[in-house]
Order: C-alpha cells, then structure tokens, then sequence
C-alpha cells in the first residue's frame, strides 16, 4: 500500500508542478502551449504522408493521425501499466515488456512486413482487381451501347446512366460525365485514364478504343471498329480473369498445404514417442544381449 501511495503522490507533484507552469507564464505563452496540447494538435503532429497513401489507397476512412496515435497511447498505456504493477509487487524490470511494447509498434505501421502494412496492401490490391473488373464491365456494357442499330446513348448520358451499377468506379464516372460535357470528351477520357498507374494493364487499350469511337461519326464505322476491337476486350477481360484467380489460387494452395505439413509432422512426433517409448522399456538394455 506504501508503493501506491507514492506512486500517487509522483503523479499529483508531476499534475501541480505542471499548472502551475501553465499559470506563472505569460499568457500568450500559456496559450500557444494548451493548444499544442490539444488531441488534434497532436493528431496533426503524428501524420504521416506514407501511412495516409496506404489508407486512402485502401479505402479505410480514418487519417494516419489517429492510427499513429493509437499505435503510441497503447504502447505508453502498456508499459504505464506493467511498470506501475512491476513497482508496486517489487519485481525486477521485464525485457519481456519491452519487447511487446515494441511489437505494439511495430505492428501497427506501414512497414511492408508489418501486420497492419501488410493488410492495407492486401486491401489495396483486392479494390484494384475490382475496380478492373468494374472497369472492364464498363468498356462491355459502353460496347453494347454503341452497337445499338436503333440508336445509341451519348457519351455522357451514358456515364451517368451506368455509374449507379458500379461502386469503385462510381465517382470517376460522374465526374467523367460533367468533364465531357464542359470540356469535350477527348480530354474528359484523358482525364479518366488518369486516374489510373501508367503501368496499367490495359488502360491504354481502353483510351485507344473510347477515344477511337467517340471520333468516329458514322454507325457503320463504328460496328466495324468495335467488332475489329471485340477480340481486345475479350483478352483484356481474359487476362483480368486469370490475374484474379491467380493470386486466390495462391491462397488456396498455402491452405490446402497446410493441413499435409501438421499431418507429416504429427506422424514424425508419434515414430518419435513410440521410439522413445520402446527405448524406455528396456532400460538401456541392448536389444542383441
């Protein structure tokens, strides 16, 4: 009961020692401190521009600010919390907490290896194979549009009329519909495109075949492009298929391996016991005696 009683007395000295540092100062001093002190002074202090991309590319809708600082209140709360329990039962420091408070921090960043790094990517990368595959919906069902012989609707008449049926691609397709009527719908496609990595798969093809169409004024022309340009997509929409079931391919097989490899290493434990166990029986007596 003494340790808490000192423990209390730390933390109230600390508490008045601090008020009064608030107080004595000159005020706009005073002042210019409490805000720093402030929860969203130092959610701004502890962004980070790669963690804040890493979110925003998956989705999550919170900032880097409020992870960072989850990251450090749980680490500082754990070790308050060990040390505190530590002092007060008069053990010895533990490397062990030290060791977990490091793990606290290290699997909340955005390190590649890290856990919550790791996710994020993972996240990532399953929004962009959808996102393909809603953009490969797109260039079919703007395809089908143009192929109409009883006429087709307008480009961007057309974009808001599908947007609705997609969620990654939604905004990009309303913002794409007032692009093309305010500026044209050349640089209103240019624009789109450029909402995706130049190295993309197949967002050339998809620029060539719009831009192509759109420019074209004859129907006739046009069923004659797009049915040159039918075997693109289906490739396009093949490789996208292939890519997708590649990477779940990839899980699966680590899935299906694992229940063989515990399996192999639960017969190795068992020759094992049974060896051990005949060996017990004879007491170190030779079996050729």
């Amino acid at each position: 009961m003494e340790k808490v009683f000192i423990i209390l007395s730390v933390v109230g000295i600390a508490y008045l020692s601090f008020v009064v540092f608030l107080t004595s100062g000159k005020r706009d001093v005073n002042e210019r401190f409490r805000k720093q002190l402030t929860l969203q002074s130092v959610r701004q202090r502890l962004q980070s521009e790669k963690l804040q991309n890493l979110l925003a590319d998956a989705g999550v809708p919170t900032t880097s600010g409020n992870v960072n600082l989850f990251r450090f209140g749980a680490t500082i709360l754990y070790l308050a919390v060990q040390l505190t329990i530590d002092f007060i039962r008069g053990n010895p420091l533990n490397p062990m907490d030290f060791l977990i408070a490091a793990g606290i921090l290290l699997a909340a960043s955005s390190a590649r290896y890290a856990p919550l790094g790791a996710i994020l990517r993972r996240i990532y990368k399953t929004n962009i194979m959808k996102k393909d595959g809603e953009l490969i919906s797109f260039l079919r069902l703007y395809e089908n549009n143009r192929m109409k012989k009883r006429g087709h609707t307008e480009f961007g008449a057309y974009c808001v009329e599908v947007a609705i049926h997609f969620q990654y691609i939604r905004q990009d397709l309303y913002q794409l519909a007032e692009l093309a009527v305010e500026e044209g719908t050349e640089k209103a496609i240019d624009w789109f495109c450029g909402q995706f990595p130049k190295e993309h798969q197949f967002i050339a093809d998809f620029r060539s075949i719009l831009l192509s169409t759109e420019s074209m004024e004859e129907d006739e022309d046009v069923l004659a492009y797009l049915n040159m340009q039918s075997k693109i997509i289906a490739k396009i929409s093949a490789d996208n298929y292939e890519r997708k079931w590649s990477s779940i391919g990839s899980i699966s097989t680590f899935v299906t391996l694992v229940p063989s490899v515990t399996t192999f290493i639960m017969i190795v434990s068992l020759s094992l016991m049974y060896v051990m166990l005949i060996k017990s029986q004879f007491n170190g007596v030779s079996l050729y005696q």
